[in-house]
Parts: C-alpha cells; sequence; structure tokens
C-alpha cells in the first residue's frame, strides 16, 4: 500500500502561500500538481470542484483534504499547501482551513486507495499530529513528519483493525517512534 510520504516529496510541500477564496486556491493546486504530473490543469481544477461541490472536504481543526479521481491516472498524488491565512471551507467545526492535503487518485476505486485516503484523515485527526504540523515551518519538517506518522503496513493499522472470529471492542495505546500515543482500536464481530 502507498503511504503518504510515497506520493507526497518535498517538492509536494508548499508552505506560507498566499491565497484569497477557494477558487484561487483550487486553481493554485491544480496548477502545481499539472506541472509535476504532466496532466491538464483544468481537468484537475474541474475534478477538484465537482468533489468539493459533492461535500465539503474539511476535517475541521484547520486542516482539509480536498481529493479528485481522474481518469488515466496510474498512480495517487498529493500536494500539500498551507496557507497564510485560512479560508473558509465548511469545516464540521466552522474552523477556517489553512492545511490542505490534495490528493489525486486514478479514476478507478481500489482498496488501496481507500485504505491511503483513510490512513490520511485518521493521521490528520490525532491532536499530537496536528500540533506538530502547526510548528512546522520548512518542507522538510512537514515530510519528516509525514513519515513518522505514516504506517505502511495495512495490516497493522494503528486505529481499526477487523477480526471476524470477535465480538467486542479492544482498545490499546502505544508509543510511536517519536514518544507521543499510538492508540490501536481493534473491532472485532
Amino acid at each position: 500500500m502507498q503511504t503518504l510520504p510515497d506520493i507526497c516529496q518535498i517538492s509536494d510541500i508548499l508552505l506560507d502561500v498566499d491565497i484569497d477564496n477557494k477558487h484561487q486556491l483550487f486553481e493554485f493546486a491544480a496548477r502545481q500538481l499539472g506541472q509535476r504530473h504532466a496532466v491538464n490543469a483544468q481537468t484537475l481544477a474541474t475534478a477538484l470542484l465537482l468533489r468539493e461541490q459533492s461535500g465539503s472536504t474539511g476535517l475541521g481543526h484547520g486542516l482539509a483534504l480536498p481529493h479528485g479521481r481522474i481518469s488515466g491516472l496510474a498512480e495517487a498524488h498529493a500536494l500539500f499547501l498551507r496557507l497564510k491565512q485560512g479560508l473558509e471551507f465548511d469545516a464540521p467545526d466552522h474552523a477556517p482551513a489553512h492545511s490542505f492535503l490534495f490528493l489525486l487518485l486514478p479514476q478507478e476505486t481500489r482498496p488501496p486507495h481507500l485504505q491511503l485516503l483513510a490512513s490520511i484523515a485518521r493521521m490528520f485527526s490525532e491532536r499530537p499530529f496536528r500540533e506538530a504540523l502547526a510548528r512546522s515551518h520548512h518542507p522538510q519538517q512537514v515530510l519528516r513528519l509525514f513519515q513518522l506518522w505514516a504506517d505502511p503496513d495495512a495490516d497493522n493499522d494503528p486505529h481499526f483493525l477487523l477480526d471476524s472470529n470477535r465480538y467486542f471492542l479492544d482498545a490499546e495505546a502505544s508509543l510511536r517512534p517519536d514518544y507521543s500515543i499510538r492508540r490501536k482500536v481493534v473491532a472485532r464481530f
């Protein structure tokens, strides 16, 4: 399974970007992704905006995960943007979004792409991760944070593991490599 550091390299992390509105944000991200991955920027912008119109990708806590499915795309790509000032993004907590992880996914839905999307959403939901992200002032720091929090083994998902032979929930806490707490919830049916 691909992880966030696999698809978001140092050149895919842009900090302190000056953007005034959502439309400008999507156009900028589409241009950046189009140039990096030889895809038509207008096609990307349209796919991202269509997905956003079906429901906000704002996660809350100043974060958003805009994504779109692109016909003809062979693998997933990402672009992380942090804005100088937050934008209203219809997040559940109504806080403006300032950090955006744009994901381009192949048109054909595959379980690894859904797992990638879910693992990123879970990563962004962790308070220690969000706090460390806010303290990161250089692309190298952001990439290192992505590397620390990525869990490449789908069978060792730090949050949700399914075991069809049991009927209860189990929770466990362990330390991550950076000494923060990692919680594991095992759903057993």
